[in-house]
C-alpha cells in the first residue's frame, strides 16, 4: 500500500456535561472537555480521535497545541510511527509531557485511524490483531457506600460486568471498608472488586489500608501513592500480597519503563492519551510483555478495545465512557465484554448535532 499524504487537519473542542459527574477523594469532575482531531488524506480517507484534558481550563491550550503541531503534518505521508518519532524528537528541548503529550497523542490516534480506514481495516487488524471481545471492568462514578452500591448493582445488571472499580479514600479506614462491604453486598461474591485511591496516601497508611482491603477480598489497589514515587510503590508492592495497580499517569513509555524496572506495580494500566497514542501504546505493550506484567486500559474505551486486542499481556478494559453521549453509536458491551465495532479504523462516528450543541469556542 502506498502511503497517502495528509491533506487537512481540523481541531474542534467540545465541553459537555458528565452525567453523572466523576467523584473521588480529591474533587468532582462535572464536565467532559474534549479536543477532537479530524484528519483527511489527499485520497479522501478520514480519521478522527479525541483526548480528554479533564478541565475546561486546559481545553483551549490543548486545542491550540494540536492545531499548531498538526499544521506541520500537512503534506507529509501518513506514517504515524515515523511522525510520532519526529514530533517527539522535535519537542525534546521543550519536553513532551503534559499538554504537549496530550496534543501529540490526539494527532497520533487520528493518523492511525485514517491509516486503518485507508486500508479498510479495523484498527486492531491494522495492528496485526484479530478483532475479539475484551473483558471490561465497570469503573464507577459515585462516592460513598450507598451511591456506589446502587451504581455497582446497576453495572452488573446492565453491562454484565464481572469486575467493578470505584474510588475510595475516606478519612477513616473504617468508612472505606464499609464502602467495599456495601458494594460486595450489592454485586455478590463472584464479581471482582477493584479500588482506586487517586494517589492520596503515604506509604505507612497505604500499607495499613492495603492489608485491611486484602482481607475484604479486594483484587487490586490502584494508585495508592503519588505516581512519581516509584521507590515507595515498589516497597509497598513488596510488602503487600494485594496487587498494586498503576500507570494511568505515566507520561510516555519511558516513564513506564522506569516504573516497571523498579517493580513499582504488579499490574499496569497506561492511558492512551498520556502514554503517546497508538504508537506510544505499542511501545508500552512491548515493555509490559518484557516484564510479564498484565496490562489494562484507562478510559478512551473506543481506542482501548482495539489496543488491548494487540497487547500481549492484555487484562481488562476500563469501561468509563466519557465520549459516548457525543457519538452516533457508543461502544457496545455485552455480557461483560466490550465489542469491537464493525467499521474501519476505531469506529468513531460523531453525532454532529451534539458536537454543535456543546461546541467550545477555543
Amino acid at each position: 500500500m502506498t502511503l497517502p499524504r495528509i491533506a487537512e487537519l481540523r481541531v474542534r473542542a467540545v465541553d459537555a456535561p458528565l452525567d453523572p459527574p466523576l467523584r473521588n477523594s480529591l474533587n468532582t469532575i462535572p464536565r467532559a472537555p474534549l479536543v477532537i482531531v479530524d484528519l483527511r488524506t489527499k485520497d479522501g480517507a478520514a480519521g478522527t480521535a479525541y483526548v480528554f484534558p479533564y478541565t475546561p481550563a486546559a481545553l483551549g491550550p490543548t486545542a491550540s497545541l494540536a492545531r499548531s503541531l498538526g499544521a506541520g503534518l500537512v503534506g507529509k505521508p501518513l506514517a504515524p510511527a515515523t511522525l510520532w518519532r519526529e514530533m517527539h524528537d522535535a519537542g525534546r528541548i521543550l519536553g513532551t509531557e503534559g499538554l504537549v503529550q496530550i496534543a501529540l497523542s490526539a494527532l497520533d490516534m487520528a493518523m492511525w485511524d485514517a491509516l486503518a480506514v485507508t486500508a479498510g481495516l479495523k484498527l486492531c487488524e491494522m495492528l496485526g490483531a484479530e478483532a475479539r471481545p475484551v473483558p471490561i471492568y465497570a469503573s464507577l462514578r459515585g462516592w460513598g457506600a450507598s451511591m456506589l452500591a446502587e451504581e455497582a448493582g446497576r453495572a452488573v445488571a446492565t453491562l454484565g460486568a464481572r469486575w467493578i472499580k470505584f474510588k475510595i479514600g475516606q478519612k477513616r479506614l473504617e468508612d472505606d471498608l464499609d464502602t467495599v462491604r456495601a458494594v460486595r453486598a450489592a454485586v455478590g461474591e463472584e464479581v471482582g472488586i477493584l479500588v482506586d485511591y487517586n494517589q492520596a496516601l503515604d506509604l505507612p497508611e497505604a500499607e495499613r489500608r492495603g492489608r485491611a482491603l486484602e482481607a475484604e477480598g479486594v483484587r487490586w489497589l490502584e494508585e495508592p501513592l503519588p505516581v512519581q514515587d516509584d521507590a515507595g510503590l515498589a516497597e509497598l508492592a513488596r510488602r503487600l500480597a494485594l496487587p498494586v495497580q498503576g500507570g494511568e499517569n505515566w507520561w510516555g513509555p519511558a516513564a513506564m519503563q522506569r516504573a516497571l524496572s523498579m517493580g513499582a506495580v504488579d499490574l499496569c494500566m497506561p492511558d492512551a492519551m498520556k502514554i503517546g497514542g497508538v504508537t506510544g501504546w505499542q511501545r508500552a505493550a512491548a515493555i509490559a510483555a518484557a516484564h510479564r506484567v498484565p496490562m489494562s486500559s484507562h478510559i478512551f474505551v473506543e481506542a482501548s478495545v482495539h489496543l488491548l486486542n494487540a497487547t500481549p499481556t492484555a487484562h481488562l478494559l476500563e469501561h468509563l465512557d466519557v465520549a459516548g453521549p457525543l457519538l452516533a453509536e457508543p461502544l457496545r458491551v455485552k455480557d461483560g465484554m466490550a465489542l469491537v465495532p464493525d467499521r474501519p479504523g476505531m469506529g468513531l462516528v460523531w453525532d454532529e448535532a451534539m458536537l454543535t450543541k456543546h461546541a467550545a469556542d477555543v
